[in-house]
């Protein structure tokens, strides 16, 4: 993956952005929680191309790192502490962690209770946390796929089993042949509209396997701002990817 060297407007440091070539007709900007960056580009931008923008872009690309530099160790889950936080459907949840015999997880208000043998395991707390998440997570997909499946259903679409998976790069994909749509594991993060976008696209896949313009008339059709939708869960959402 090459790379270009970006001045930030501000502290005057240089960083690295990582150029990522793909076929693809949109550039995308990304920067993650551990102060990586990466530009997606066509195969045929020019790097001078992508340096001018990346310049334009250099005061949003310093405010993302500064926010996440605050924030090291929270709304994450690769350390789970008593007083760290993390972003269950939009709202920021307090882990509460405790020491008793009888392991759970629940949540009340705004705090994740965590109940374990040893609040010093970190593995232990880990798995406990994200059995607890994940079931909370199909629970909550699963009700906004059954709420927008009317869409799809008159057209002859049986409901799909949903999965959910730590995904890298996705918010969701769609098997047409299995009859699946997956969810990224960290999708409750965002607030239901955000989620409903998503919900809304894999469904439409069984429609339309591809990204066609009928695909896009379709979805614009139901949803008209699922552009705005889609802004937001790339640019705002902190998913741990």
């Amino acid at each position: 993956m090459d790379a270009l060297y970006v001045t930030l407007p501000s502290s005057k440091d240089v960083i690295e952005v990582k150029l990522d070539r793909k076929q693809m007709k949109t550039c995308r900007l990304k920067v993650y929680p551990e102060q990586k960056v990466i530009l997606s580009i066509p195969q045929a931008v020019s790097d001078e191309w992508a340096e001018s923008f990346l310049m334009e872009k250099s005061a949003w690309i310093e405010r993302k790192l500064a926010s996440f530099k605050k924030t090291t160790g929270y709304a994450a889950t690769e350390e789970i502490r008593n007083g760290y936080s993390i972003k269950m459907l939009g709202e920021d949840m307090i882990f509460f962690i405790t020491q008793c015999e009888k392991e759970s997880v629940y949540s009340e208000g705004k705090t994740i209770h965590i109940c374990c043998h040893s609040m010093d395991d970190q593995a232990r707390v880990q798995y406990l946390f994200e059995k607890w998440w994940r079931k909370e997570a199909r629970q909550i997909l699963e009700e906004r796929v059954m709420h927008w499946y009317p869409i799809v259903e008159k057209y002859g679409v049986a409901v799909p089993r949903v999965s959910i998976k730590k995904m890298k790069t996705l918010w969701g994909s769609c098997s047409v042949a299995r009859h699946v749509v997956t969810f990224n594991f960290y999708l409750i993060k965002a607030r239901i509209p955000y989620i409903d976008y998503v919900v809304l696209h894999e469904l439409v896949h069984f429609l339309y396997p591809n990204h066609s313009k009928h695909f896009y008339a379709f979805l614009s059709n139901q949803m008209p701002d699922w552009q705005e939708r889609k802004h937001f869960l790339d640019q705002e959402v902190v998913h741990g990817l």
